[in-house]
């Protein structure tokens, strides 16, 4: 366990770099603030690609041959961009195919993550609940850390060695991460192949994917947290496509103010999962709903010309995103029957990848034809559209029975139970 952390942490460091280092080096190299937000958003769309199918990849394969093959991919692709750059052989259709492609390995590095935690606790230990989403919470801790420490580091030696030489670096990680992987995370032996009889049921697996997605919009609760979900994962990503144009263009063009910048809401994010950890059992709806108010309100900060108060922007959304998403996630997870709830949980996944996907692919088009400050006013104004319905979702969930039975799609109207308390945090 303590070896996946690490190996995460390291990972994720070097993601942070690259969300860092790769606009940057985009924006300085071609000035467009479209092709800077068309390259982000085509590693998204590989993401989103690969998202519904990514659980039948992990099945045939098997968790930690998926996270092996995952990173010793990544690593190379990634150290592409720089090499093809020395050489001059970079062009942005290659840095476009480059970036579909480190997300279409990062769908299934995503679930196998998941899935190889109750593997490591074993057959008895990883059925109890408490104690996986203890394990859940520590790897949640290492994205944390990342986020905090990444982007600080990553300005920091954007300055001193370039973007390029820190695409470097993030290869390097990918690497480190495969052999922590291959040396040290070794669960008990698993099925890592599809039997004749799991291939047959091929079929009935995709079949059960689409009735994961019908369950979460047919569910009034759902269909309203999962929208609450988009419009704010539609909204927040493309603050990042434009803090490299406001550091640039307002702030004095420092690479090391970006990475503060993105360092501060890093540090919200980690500060925002020990309060999530903590506290999230005891929070009632009227507390849930002031947390959503806290991650759209502070956006108006934005429109702000000082890093100072940009900066303490970040910071608050960040401290209020680890206890929406834990929200999300809990309420989506008790309220869907157990045989689709991987199914379930892999539709949502999907459709905040695909909002994160428009949120980078229009941003860079609005900022290049209305300017930064309007941009940042939608931002801001679809960041509120999804607290609003975050509350409504809260309201519509408290109203309507909360837990489904475990029976399958199709065989008759579900049993509810008590309603169960949404107290323990689980990110996609």
């Amino acid at each position: 366990m303590l070896a996946l952390f690490v190996a995460k942490l390291l990972s994720t460091f070097g993601s942070w770099l690259t969300l860092l280092a790769l606009p940057w080096f985009v924006l300085v190299t071609t000035g467009s603030p479209v092709k800077m937000s068309a390259v982000l958003a085509a590693e998204f769309l590989g993401v989103v690609a690969l998202g519904l199918p990514s659980g039948r990849v992990v099945a045939r394969l098997g968790v930690r041959r998926t996270m092996l093959i995952c990173d010793a991919a990544r690593a190379p692709l990634m150290g592409l961009i720089p090499l093809l750059h020395q050489a001059g052989w970079l062009s942005l259709p290659a840095l476009l195919v480059v970036s579909f492609s480190l997300g279409a390995f990062t769908a299934p590095y995503v679930s196998s993550q998941r899935l190889i935690l109750a593997d490591l606790l074993g057959p008895i230990r990883g059925t109890d609940e408490k104690l996986l989403a203890r394990a859940n919470s520590l790897i949640d801790a290492a994205t944390r850390v990342a986020a905090l420490a990444g982007p600080a580091l990553g300005g920091l030696l954007i300055a001193l060695l370039g973007p390029t030489q820190v695409l470097w670096i993030d290869a390097g990680t990918y690497l480190i991460s495969f052999v922590i992987l291959a040396l040290f995370v070794r669960p008990p032996a698993t099925v890592a192949a599809r039997t004749d009889s799991e291939s047959a049921r091929a079929s009935d697996e995709q079949a059960a994917t689409f009735a994961g997605l019908r369950h979460a919009l047919r569910h009034r609760a759902l269909r309203l947290f999962v929208l609450a979900q988009t419009l704010v994962t539609m909204s927040v990503p493309a603050v990042f496509i434009c803090l490299p144009v406001l550091v640039m263009d307002d702030l004095g063009g420092d690479p090391r103010t970006l990475g503060l910048l993105t360092a501060a809401n890093g540090a919200g994010l980690a500060a925002g999962s020990l309060v999530a950890v903590t506290n999230l059992g005891r929070l009632n709806n009227t507390g849930l709903t002031g947390a959503a108010m806290l991650q759209c309100a502070p956006l108006w900060l934005l429109l702000v010309d000082q890093a100072f108060a940009v900066a303490g922007g970040l910071f608050l959304v960040g401290l209020a995103t680890p206890l929406l998403a834990a929200t999300v996630n809990t309420r989506v997870t008790l309220r869907t029957p157990t045989p689709i709830r991987p199914h379930v949980m892999t539709a949502v996944a999907t459709v905040e990848h695909l909002a994160a996907f428009v949120g980078y692919t229009a941003a860079g088009p609005a900022l290049q034809l209305s300017g930064l400050r309007t941009v940042f006013a939608v931002i801001a104004t679809l960041a509120a559209l999804g607290a609003t319905t975050f509350a409504m979702a809260l309201r519509a969930d408290h109203s309507s029975p909360t837990a489904p039975s475990q029976r399958t799609p199709g065989s008759g109207r579900h049993r509810h139970t008590s309603e169960a308390t949404a107290g323990t945090e689980r990110h996609p």
